[in-house]
Formats: C-alpha cells, structure tokens, sequence
C-alpha cells in the first residue's frame, strides 16, 4: 500500500532525487538555527509566496499530488462493488497492475515532456488523461472497459505527480524547496489515508461508480485552474531520450504475470508467468546496457554487489506486501460479511504507521541505517506472512496488527534505504540513486499485483465467488508471496553488510 512519508512511496522517477538534494541543503542551512527562527522562516515562506503570486500555482500542484495519492487505493475499498456489478473477478489485480504500469511509463517521461512541451501542457495533459480515465471508469459497462480506464488513470496520475516535483525545482526559488516538498508531504499523506476511507464510504452505500465521477470532477477542476493560474511556457529542443524499450518490457512482463492469473490451463499459467519474469529481467537488463536515459542506475542488476542488493530487497517487499490493498476487501466481504469500509480503515493505518515512523526515526544519524534496514525489513516480513493467518480466520485484530507491521517496517527503513542506496552509486549517479528505490517499488508493486491474482484465481475465486474459494484465496495470496519474503531478507542483510562509500553523492 502506499504510504504517509517524506520519502514517498512508490514515487516517480524525479521525486527522490528532488528530496536528496533539497534534503542535504536544508539540513546544512538548519545548522545553529532555533525554533523561533524556523517559525520566522515559515511564516516569510508563505508571505514571500503570496507576495510573489506562486501560492496559486503551488496549490494547483497540490491538487494534482492529492487526485493521484487518493485515488492509487481508492479502488481497493470498491472492488467488491465492481465485481458485483459487472463481473470480471478473475482480472481485479489487473485494476492495480494497470495503474501501476500507466504511473511507471508517466513518471519516466515528464521531467522530458516538461522541457519539450512546457510544465503547463504537461499538467493539463496529465489532468486531462486523468479525468477522461475516470469517466470512463464511471461509465464501463464490464471489466475490460474498466481496465482501459485504470491505465489511463495510472497514466495521468503519474504525470500530475511528476510534474509538481519538477515544477517545484523549475518555478519556485531553491530556498523554497524544502518548505514546499513537506507540504506536498501532507497531502500525499491525506490522500493516501482518505483514498481507501473515500472508496469505503461509497462502497457502502452501492454507489461505486460516484467515487469515478466524483474525482472526474476534481480533475476538472484542476484544468480550469490550471489554465487560469499556470504561466504559458514554452518549449525547448533537447537531446535526452526516453526509455522507450525497457519501459515497453517492464509493462508487457507485467501484463504477462497478470495473464497467467487468469489462464485456465496450469502449464500455460506457469509458461507466461516465467515469460513475464523472464522479459521484466531482459528489459532491465536491456536498461542496464543504456548510455543515457537510464531508469536505474549502474549495478542495479548485479545482486551480488549491495546497491543491487538493495533494491531487490525493495522489489521483493514490495512484490509481497499488494496481497491485501489487492484482494483483502473483497476477500473479508464474502467471507465474513466485513464491509469496505472496515477494510479502508486498515489500509489506512498502514499509511499512518508508515508515516510516523518516518517522521520520528527519518532524522537518524547514517550510522543506524543498518539496523532500521534490517528492523523494517523483518517487520514487512511478519506483517505480511501474518496475513496468511489474520485473513482466512477473520481476526481483525490480527490484520489491524499485521497493516501496522508493514507500516512501520517501511517508514523504520525508507529514508535509510535511499540514503544508503546513494551511498553506493557510482560517481555522478546520486540523483539517480535517490530515484530507483521509489521507481523499483512501483513496478513492485505492478508484479505483486500481478502474482496475487495467480494465487487468487488458482484458489478457484475466478470460477466462483463463494466462501471455500474466498476463504482458500485469503490463504494463499499472502502465503504464495512468502518466498518473495525469503528473498527481501536474504537481500536487506546483503545490502547492509558493509558501509557505503558515499560515492554517488
């Protein structure tokens, strides 16, 4: 699930290298500096913001950070719903695959887009893919049309939430950075904790497809304003490529997995989902082999050595940890009658855990980012497998115990994994470095999806949606994903056997 955190989850490409830099330059400017002087900072932040006429643009950008954070686990709490009404059980990890590979290939392009087409259109497009997503999904009349809509979303999404960090570097002065990277903070943080509640509270009440045009309209809304408060730019030629190959590979392996979910045939289900971990490590290499333009950067593949140790430890969390915000709502429906909204509330005390672990252990001195990388990684781990037993016996005291687990092994160990990744990269690759944990989760989080719906469909959930299938399938999507589990330990500990040198800083 997504989180409450600085270091945000599952962010786009230009987001953590943005938090780097900002991060390192605040922290040597706060230096000897009181309280009543960082009040006085703030205070001459907004007024220097309203003065100046960019305290409208900021909050556009706002807007766009909070369609996209909400609306990332706003489908969870709905599904029930969904399939109720037109079907389609066998694909509802698709409808957060899909989103997932949309954000991906979004996020990838829109540091590129902005300087070619201006940050303006960039949004408007973003907004308006984003609006059209979601009254396509407020009108689909089955499960396929809806998929369509969810890709659309991701696509948009993802480029209304790269766009504001870019914006920020590009259009608001360097000594304002920091002040607007902790807002946009707390609005991810609101988004992701009221997403799931939003989607709960029309589940409740029948009215699905209300939670598609309710933010169609919030996407309107931000067209309108951005039309009226962003200055027009114009763009400029440059010579920086785009990804295009790999980020083909990554979204067609992912499509593969998911695939084989829904294949009826167990050989043709195990062809595809070797297919699709065959091409998601072909297209990565493929990556790996680029000059310029790199998704991650050099040495992500070799796990032997502790940067690639380090974001496999990533991929393999977060591959394992989609199991619930996937299938946990509809699962606790039918099997114990437990309504969405009760499941959104779960998901959000996830993001609550994740965000104040963040908050109160993101200051720690480098040298214990071995021990909370390790703390957080064997935290995600009993969360997680945990599920395998709180799920299929109804205990909500166990699921409400296992969310926060993952909670707060993910914001015990984030900032020290972006930090310690850094650490690690070669000359030049900080920036990079920043990005790849927060890109490497989200193609996680797209394969995890993937592999929860070959779980589920495999536990006979496809066929029918009765209690011995839900209760079979709240085993066995978490219990099927405890190998991933293995391989995030084995990896954290790898990561975290030496010390960085410091070189990609």
């Amino acid at each position: 699930m997504l989180g409450i955190a600085l270091d945000f989850r599952a962010s786009p490409l230009i987001r953590h290298a943005s938090h780097a830099t900002f991060s390192r330059k605040r922290e040597k400017g706060a230096r000897g500096s009181g309280n009543s002087m960082a009040s006085t900072d703030r205070a001459g932040t907004w007024r220097e913001l309203r003065a100046s006429g960019a305290l409208g643009r900021f909050a556009v950008l706002c807007l766009g950070v909070w369609l996209h954070a909400a609306d990332s686990l706003v489908t969870a709490t709905i599904v029930p719903g969904i399939v109720h009404d037109i079907g389609g059980i066998a694909y509802v990890a698709w409808t957060i695959a899909l989103y997932q590979v949309g954000a991906v290939v979004a996020g990838s392009a829109t540091a590129m887009l902005s300087q070619r087409i201006g940050l303006k259109r960039v949004l408007f497009a973003g907004a308006m893919l984003y609006g059209l997503g979601c009254i396509v999904g407020a009108l689909a009349p089955s499960m396929a049309v809806l998929l369509g809509a969810r890709f659309l979303q991701g696509i948009g999404g993802g480029m209304l939430i790269s766009v504001s960090y870019v914006a920020i570097q590009q259009s608001f002065p360097e000594h304002v950075w920091g002040r607007l990277f902790g807002v946009e903070a707390m609005i991810w943080g609101t988004g992701s904790l009221l997403g799931p509640l939003i989607g709960g509270l029309f589940a409740h009440f029948g009215a699905w497809r209300w939670v598609f045009w309710c933010f169609a309209l919030q996407a309107g809304l931000l067209c309108l304003l951005a039309s009226v408060l962003l200055p027009a730019q114009p763009g400029r030629k440059t010579a920086e490529a785009w990804p295009l190959l790999p980020l083909l590979g990554i979204s067609t392996a992912t499509l593969l997995i998911a695939e084989a979910g829904v294949a009826r045939q167990t050989a043709l289900s195990v062809a595809l989902c070797l297919a699709g971990v065959g091409l998601l490590y072909a297209a990565l290499r493929l990556d790996q082999s680029a000059r310029s333009a790199r998704l991650l950067p050099a040495g992500a593949l070799a796990f032997g050595h502790p940067l690639g140790a380090g974001l496999l430890a990533v991929f393999a969390l977060a591959v394992s940890t989609t199991g619930f915000w996937t299938y946990g709502p509809l699962i606790l429906k039918v099997m114990f009658g437990i309504e969405p909204l009760v499941a959104g509330y779960i998901l959000a005390l996830e993001s609550i855990a994740w965000s104040a672990a963040t908050m109160v252990l993101g200051g720690m001195a480098p040298m214990r980012d071995r021990w909370l990388i390790r703390l957080g990684a064997v935290l995600v781990t009993a969360g997680s497998a945990g599920f395998a037993i709180a799920v299929p016996s109804g205990s909500l005291a166990g699921m409400v115990a296992c969310a926060l687990m993952q909670g707060l092994g993910f914001g015990v160990s984030w900032p020290s994994i972006v930090r310690r990744t850094v650490g690690f990269a070669a000359v030049g690759e900080g920036a990079l470095a920043a990005a790849a944990p927060g890109t490497v989760q989200r193609i996680g989080y797209g394969v995890g999806a993937a592999a929860t719906g070959i779980a589920a469909n495999a536990s006979g959930l496809a066929d029918a949606i009765t209690v011995p299938a839900a209760r079979a399938a709240g085993f066995w999507v978490f219990a099927g994903l405890v190998p991933a589990l293995a391989v995030a330990l084995v990896a954290a500990w790898r990561f975290t056997g030496k010390a960085p040198s410091g070189r990609g800083e």
